[in-house]
């Protein structure tokens, strides 16, 4: 069946887009400042684009800044010291923005898999249903947490299809820059050390 002109995916999208033109004037800057920083720590390449399982089952190439090498063979060894401090700001997945121009993904949804770890978490189950995203609750939790099971993943982005809603949306927004304000503000107190008696 068509969906409704009206409905809130169609909406999405739009939001979406809009949302993204405001946002790429500020995110070009940094994501230039990113770049240089990248190429003069890191070398070429800069970006990184790996196919990820997309809306309906339909692959698509996710951009990402680089932030591994190739030389360490566990995955945590190979992540470079500027590479930390990209993920760490989340600076790294600002590419992405244009996956969100493009159609490819949202602003919120599920992460988009690999094919390959499609079987880990069932199939997917209705997490095709919708685009994927930058943020969505099974982010939120890991960034809460600091762990998410692989099942527990799959129970929140199924909750995620569905309440879709635009408060809904609006909501996890909201909680992903409250934590993201949250973790830096920690970490800038945590370097700074104690605090002198008053």
């Amino acid at each position: 069946m068509t969906p409704s002109l009206l409905s809130y995916p169609t909406v999405k999208r739009l939001l979406d887009a809009v949302a993204v033109l405001v946002l790429l004037g500020p995110a070009v800057l940094v994501l230039a400042v990113a770049s240089v920083g990248a190429l003069v720590a890191q070398g070429r390449p800069v970006l990184f684009t790996q196919r990820r399982v997309g809306r309906h089952g339909k692959s698509f190439l996710l951009l990402k800044l680089r932030t591994m090498n190739g030389r360490a063979y566990r995955e945590r060894d190979r992540i470079t010291r500027y590479g930390r401090l990209l993920r760490r700001l989340r600076i790294d997945e600002l590419p992405q923005l244009l996956n969100v121009l493009a159609g490819s993904m949202s602003l919120v949804g599920p992460r988009p898999l690999l094919a390959d770890h499609l079987a880990l978490v069932g199939g997917g189950g209705r997490r095709h249903d919708v685009r994927p995203g930058l943020t969505c609750y099974a982010q939120l939790e890991l960034a809460e947490r600091g762990y998410l099971d692989k099942h527990r993943q799959v129970e929140l982005d199924e909750a995620y299809v569905a309440r879709l809603s635009l408060r809904g949306d609006l909501a996890i927004l909201a909680r992903t820059a409250g934590t993201w304000l949250r973790r830096h503000r920690d970490e800038s107190d945590s370097r700074q050390g104690p605090r002198p008696p008053e």
